[in-house]
C-alpha cells in the first residue's frame, strides 16, 4: 500500500463507519459523507498519479 493510501485509509474508514450509523432517510447528511469520502480517494489517486512521474 503506498504512504497516501496509509495516510488516507483510516479517515475514510472512520466516514465510512459514520456514513452507514446513518438511518437512510437523512439523503443530505450521507451525501456529505459520501462527498468527503470521494475528495478523499480523487486525493489518493492525483498524489499516487503525480508520484508515478517523480
Amino acid at each position: 500500500m503506498s504512504p497516501v493510501r496509509e495516510h488516507y485509509n483510516p479517515a475514510i474508514i472512520s466516514l465510512l463507519r459514520e456514513h452507514d450509523r446513518l438511518p437512510h432517510d437523512k439523503v443530505a447528511e450521507r451525501k456529505s459523507f459520501q462527498r468527503q469520502i470521494l475528495f478523499l480517494m480523487n486525493a489518493i489517486k492525483t498524489a499516487e498519479f503525480e508520484t508515478s512521474f517523480s
